[in-house]
């Protein structure tokens, strides 16, 4: 299956949120910065799962620029031990956006965001533990926190 470029990661988040957005490819996932989030996306035809998995302060960045929130305000909200419910609705508004970059070829549809990732469904978690594929990213957020996205797929 054909996977999403660089480029074209780029462009979709730089779009959504209106500040540019740069993905640069790596060989490995990078070293994990703080809480992961997981992100289960359905591949129909197929029925099976994709998962990108991400620093938390990188998913928290695209979140809080999309609603207009300083870098600032998206690390206390991040850190208050309440969940924050507006940061937390434009995160999963923009996994579901996302899911136009996790498969090329077929129709992916959001299943939902996981911090813990053996809550995830069981295909997905299969994904997450044994990847047939992964694309690994450093992503930098002009005037916001970037970290690592990684792409991960059972074929």
């Amino acid at each position: 299956m054909p996977e999403p470029s660089s480029s074209a990661m780029a462009t979709l988040f730089s779009d959504l949120i209106g500040h540019h957005v740069n993905f640069s490819e790596r060989i490995d996932a990078m070293p994990e910065h703080g809480e992961q989030i997981y992100c289960a996306y359905l591949i129909k035809p197929m029925e099976s799962f994709r998962v990108i998995k991400a620093d938390l302060s990188l998913l928290s960045s695209f979140a809080g620029a999309l609603i207009g929130l300083s870098p600032a305000t998206i690390k206390e909200r991040v850190a208050d031990p309440k969940p924050d419910e507006s940061l937390r609705d434009a995160l999963h508004e923009v996994m579901n956006i996302a899911s136009r970059i996790v498969s090329v070829d077929h129709r992916a549809v959001f299943e939902g965001m996981y911090g813990d990732p053996s809550k995830l469904p069981p295909a997905a978690r299969s994904t997450l533990l044994d990847p047939c594929n992964s694309s690994h990213f450093k992503v930098i957020i002009e005037g916001f926190e970037g970290g690592g996205f990684s792409l991960l797929a059972p074929f």
